[in-house]
């Protein structure tokens, strides 16, 4: 056994003995084996963390005895491609996302301790999930040998270099979003345990737990929040950059996919805000708890199964039967058990009264507002897979579904928001007053269209009724819902902010930019689609032109000032990918039959009538050159070759072994044939100067990759200028000296970066400042629990 696949034993051990003692002494109600838990969760911890810290040493290192790391990279990726390598394959994603979900566990361990009941059943749920997850990790381990991968390959055999990273994720975005999306799963791996453990509390007849672990659950959901949005937006800007569509965002479904969890665990903090022990939400803030963790698990399965055909998918070998199995035991745990308990157990679940226009109602009426947004995601990206294995027939859920069916229920949470944030600053009566005007606004808004772009979609007579009527809507819908919520978020703030404590008035500040980042992103993005424009031109020698071409139909010119074609690997030596003549013979009859590349210096030629034959390094092996070529082939004594062929060992009296080939496949090591050709990379460039109405606005390069061993597979190099109003977004294709230019304008892209920063740093505010719940060393102190009435835990 390698090291790494010995560390993923030991974790898997201790985390399984962790896991059986938590449980043993959770029911027999004892405190056995409590002093010991910490440490061993640690110890677990450790050796998941050393296991990927030596994965990622392996990749650095490009140590291609490591199949995965084989698959998985290559030696001319610069040093921080390697790093993306480690997490580019399944494998080494649940590694990642295992040893994530150790140090949560730890931190936990450490904080809650382990001592009293409860506190051991969510350690065991927990410890759990990680003890599942080394046993994946030594069944599909990421320290594969080759050998093992490979049990016919020759003894000792490591290939010379890596099969490559998939191209699409050689980009800085993809480097920084799966660390920073599983670092958001592993978060939620505590909330998971803390919501299903309430439930097996309650129907064993314990009591809850949720009360007690009530200001835990939100931080651990707020911090997860503050992730998933920043993996969310990294993915954005990934795809904005890499696949050169000139947006951000396109339903493909794994951008669903990781939206879905992103919905749930919006529509999960309110109604976990909204919980108070015995009066609201006492199953449902729990019950949605769990359940966001059994959601990212069924997210994670659409992008690693390959069942998904995604640009975004990049682990096409298939997630295998263990995640599934995961996803069916959260699934059971986080869903069934809060089912089972509500059906069986539960009283009614909300506010009583007869009072409807509420806080509380309200914020009910949120939650079940991005429900219905989430569910409409999930029934898109589930469809097709039901379709599939229903009828055997392939089907694709286009944008149009996701954007139509969406965009009404994004219109009612907008109006609500507003409503809610109004309410709180002028009563109910006036709250209501608003609401209608804007409202009435929001559906004259519907049909003001200035021209055919600002409707939402084109649509036929053929489409559904739903289609017809929202995507024959103006976009201009969406102005007064937006509005309501920015004119209501700036007076709850004026109303809230001055005269308060500077915690909560950080607090509030927090809640305030998160809402109005949310309006703001909602505007931009209808607008920015809608409202993009595009046009193109072709420089037939872009080599020696220099001059500004003028595009058509548009205010910007384009100038070729520089034209390049390279290959990478720059200058490969092939002797790295082939054996010298020692190697070959050190290997002896185990390299029979197989196709090899070999390296040396001629010492010896033979010319015969049928074939010609040289010997390497004065040694036994010999290259033969058959074939129509082969006896007048051009070789001479002291030449350093390469040559590929078939290894024939004792095929002739003379010679130990013989590499049978060709003319076409011999060559000196100078210029190697094509078969031994190490190019992976093919690029061209172009550098550009971009003009608009005459004034220079950007330079820069763009370009193409294609990678030759990878399929072909191409990725374009965009030029973007980011400008304050709009962005001019120039794509090239590039062949042969001639330059095809696409440019594109698109508008309100500064606005949807700001509400991003507006998302993240409200997150950032709401975390640190929240003077009950906060992650500061005052709130950490503090055992409030959501049973008291505390308007600091509202947003």
């Amino acid at each position: 056994m390698t090291p790494g696949q010995i560390l993923l034993l030991l974790a898997l051990c201790v985390s399984s003995i962790t896991t059986l003692l938590l449980g043993r002494d959770y029911l027999r109600d004892e405190e056995r084996f409590a002093g010991y838990v910490p440490a061993l969760v640690g110890t677990t911890a450790g050796l998941l963390t050393t296991a990927l810290l030596y994965l990622t040493y392996q990749f650095v290192t490009t140590d291609y005895s490591n199949a995965y790391v084989w698959n998985n990279t290559t030696d001319f990726l610069p040093l921080l491609y390697r790093f993306t390598g480690v997490y580019a394959g399944n494998e080494g994603s649940v590694l990642l996302w295992a040893a994530l979900a150790s140090i949560v566990a730890f931190w936990a361990a450490k904080l809650r301790g382990v001592r009293g009941r409860n506190k051991k059943l969510v350690q065991t749920i927990t410890m759990g999930i990680v003890s599942y997850f080394g046993l994946m990790l030594v069944v599909e381990s990421p320290f594969t040998t080759i050998a093992q991968e490979f049990p016919n390959a020759a003894a000792g055999f490591v290939p010379a270099t890596g099969r490559g990273l998939n191209p699409l994720l050689v980009d800085p975005y993809m480097a920084i979003h799966p660390p920073v999306m599983f670092t958001a799963y592993a978060l939620l791996t505590v909330p998971f345990a803390i919501g299903a453990a309430h439930f097996v509390s309650l129907l064993r007849g314990q009591g809850g737990l949720f009360e007690e672990w009530y200001g835990s659950v939100l931080r651990w959901l707020r911090v997860s929040w503050l992730f998933l949005t920043a993996a969310v937006s990294l993915g954005a800007l990934w795809s904005y950059t890499v696949l050169g569509w000139g947006g951000i965002w396109a339903w493909d479904p794994v951008e669903t996919a990781i939206f879905i969890p992103w919905l749930f665990l919006t529509a999960t903090l309110h109604a976990v805000t909204n919980y108070r022990a015995g009066r609201n939400y006492t199953v449902l803030a729990p019950a949605m708890t769990s359940t966001v963790f059994a959601l990212a698990i069924y997210t994670t399965s659409v992008v690693r199964s390959g069942v998904f055909r995604s640009v975004h998918s990049f682990a096409s070998e298939g997630i295998g039967l263990s995640l599934l199995v995961l996803m069916g035991i959260t699934a059971l745990l986080g869903v069934v058990v809060p089912l089972a308990y509500w059906f069986l157990e539960a009283d009614d679940d909300g506010s009583s009264g007869s009072e409807w226009v509420t806080r509380s109602n309200l914020l009910h009426l949120a939650v079940l507002v991005l429900g219905t947004l989430a569910f409409i995601s999930i029934w898109g990206l589930t469809f097709p897979l039901l379709r599939d294995l229903t009828t055997g027939i392939e089907v694709q859920v286009n944008p149009k579904y996701y954007n139509l069916w969406s965009y009404p229920v994004v219109l009612l949470a907008l109006l609500l928001l507003g409503f809610y944030m109004d309410f709180d600053v002028e009563g109910r009566d006036r709250s209501l007053v608003a609401l209608g005007v804007f409202a009435v606004a929001t559906i004259v808004a519907a049909f003001v269209k200035a021209s055919s772009a600002w409707q939402l979609a084109s649509v036929s007579g053929n489409d559904a009724l739903v289609y017809r009527l929202v995507g024959g809507a103006s976009a201009l819908s969406v102005v007064p819902p937006a509005a309501y919520v920015c004119i209501a978020m700036v007076k709850r703030a004026i109303e809230r902010i001055p005269g308060n404590p500077r915690r909560f008035q950080l607090k509030e500040t927090g809640i305030t930019l998160i809402h109005l980042g949310v309006a703001i992103l909602v505007v931009s993005l209808a607008f920015t689609y809608l409202f993009t424009a595009q046009s193109s031109v072709i420089i037939q020698d872009a080599r020696a032109d220099g001059s500004v071409h003028q595009v058509p139909d548009s205010a910007y010119a384009v100038q070729s000032v520089g034209y390049d074609e390279t290959t990478l690997p720059k200058n490969p030596d092939p002797r790295q990918a082939a054996l010298s003549s020692q190697q070959v013979l050190s290997k002896g009859t185990s390299l029979n039959g197989t196709i090899k590349a070999v390296y040396g210096t001629v010492t010896d030629v033979k010319r015969g009538p049928r074939a010609t034959v040289a010997q390497l390094d004065n040694s036994g092996l010999w290259v033969g050159l058959t074939g129509q070529n082969g006896t007048s082939a051009d070789l001479s004594r002291g030449e350093d070759i390469v040559a590929r062929g078939a290894v024939m060992w004792n095929y002739v009296p003379q010679a130990d072994a013989v590499v049978v080939t060709d003319a076409q496949n011999v060559g000196p090591v100078s210029n190697p044939p094509a078969s031994v050709d190490l190019t992976r990379v093919q690029k061209r460039s172009m550098d550009l100067r971009v003009y608009r109405n005459g004034n220079r606005i950007a330079a820069g390069s763009v370009g193409q990759r294609r990678y030759v061993k990878q399929g072909g597979m191409q990725v374009r190099d965009v030029l973007i200028d980011r400008g304050l109003t709009q962005d001019t977004y120039v794509i090239a294709a590039l062949n042969d000296g001639t330059a095809s230019l696409t440019v594109k304008r698109i508008p309100l892209m500064t606005p949807i970066r700001v509400g991003v920063l507006f998302l993240l740093g409200g997150m950032v505010l709401i975390l640190l400042f929240d003077p009950t719940h906060g992650l500061t060393a005052e709130s950490l102190r503090s055992t409030t629990t959501a049973s008291k009435t505390d308007p600091t835990t509202s947003d």
